[in-house]
């Protein structure tokens, strides 16, 4: 059996991106050996590989021992940052890695230029599948559960948190760059449509009023995928939490601000995911959601008619659960 290793270490979104391309490769008979960083490890148990972690450079090279060790075929480096390029190149075998963007977009977001022309076309899970080898596999996203997850998590949710399965809507307004938090008009809009909404994320902002549950902050990362199975499920920012609500199954809406699907970040398609980005002639304006100030002074982005657009994703939410 060919021995074939990921390298993607970070963000969430970026990890569950790539578990198309793991599926793929084991698909095709190889054993996947998965690199993340230390910071994502609670979600190890639910990737579809054997998962190795590091979190400091020093573990680097003895972690290169124990991957050598394994007589690896390849090395897929789907992260393309010095730690990874290092880690495939003393590895020792044949690297294939993923083309990050073009020379001309990143200088232009580095000088602040905008709108990002979003040269790549292609979503970034087909990139990763295309740089490992499986250009025509199906985006195959799902976790892994164990057989018991969800009897365990049903309890779980019960006993620990007083939350009947299935009662409830998720609701992640928050985002770790601020150009992707949802603005408050929205996080008011949304949660008077939802049927008991229950937020999420470590974000506290936008500041919300209203009738819901509010477990920001207090929610381990191995437990999101619970909270979210048992979910009728999800409005997210452009987060990670988002392409976590795909990945687990749920009906996922994905709301894009600052950024836009066009530089390949949103979810992998499916009936049950909806995305709702405004089109705006300085959009984006960011690769990330980095920008704290409009660069032209109105927030276009965050005006819109966000109980319209409550409204209907509280409908496609309803039909899609």
């Amino acid at each position: 059996m060919a021995v074939e290793i990921l390298l993607r270490f970070t963000a969430m979104g970026d990890l569950l991106l790539a578990v198309p391309a793991a599926r793929a490769l084991a698909a095709r008979g190889s054993q996947v050996e998965w690199v993340i960083h230390r910071r994502w490890s609670q979600l190890a148990p639910f990737l579809p590989a054997r998962v190795h972690v590091w979190g400091k450079i020093g573990d680097l090279f003895p972690l290169a021992r124990r991957l050598r060790a394994l007589q690896p075929d390849r090395v897929h480096d789907l992260q393309g940052k010095l730690a990874s390029i290092f880690l495939s190149t003393i590895i020792g075998t044949t690297v294939t890695r993923y083309r990050k963007r073009d020379c001309i977009e990143n200088i232009r977001s580095a000088f602040g230029k905008y709108p990002l022309s979003g040269g790549e076309p292609r979503p970034v899970w087909q990139r990763y599948l295309e740089t490992v080898g499986t250009p025509g596999a199906a985006p195959d996203g799902g976790l892994v559960f164990p057989s018991n997850r969800l009897l365990e998590a049903q309890n779980w949710l019960r006993t620990e948190r007083g939350l009947e399965p299935y009662s409830y809507v998720l609701f992640h307004p928050g985002a770790s760059q601020i150009g992707k938090i949802l603005p408050k008009a929205a996080g008011k809009a949304f949660l008077d449509a939802l049927h008991n909404p229950v937020v999420i994320g470590d974000c506290p902002e936008p500041a919300l009023t209203g009738n819901f549950v509010d477990f920001r902050g207090r929610l381990p990362l191995n437990r999101l995928p619970d909270l979210m199975m048992l979910s009728n499920g999800l409005i997210s920012s452009d987060s990670g939490p988002m392409h976590l609500g795909r990945a687990v199954g749920i009906p996922v809406v994905g709301v894009f601000i600052q950024t836009d699907p066009v530089l390949g970040f949103s979810p992998i398609p499916s009936p049950r995911t909806k995305v709702f980005s405004r089109t705006l002639p300085c959009k984006p304006c960011s690769l990330h959601g980095q920008r704290a100030v409009c660069p032209v002074g109105n927030w276009a982005c965050r005006d819109l008619p966000w109980p319209s657009i409550a409204r209907e994703v509280s409908g496609f939410l309803e039909n899609a659960a």
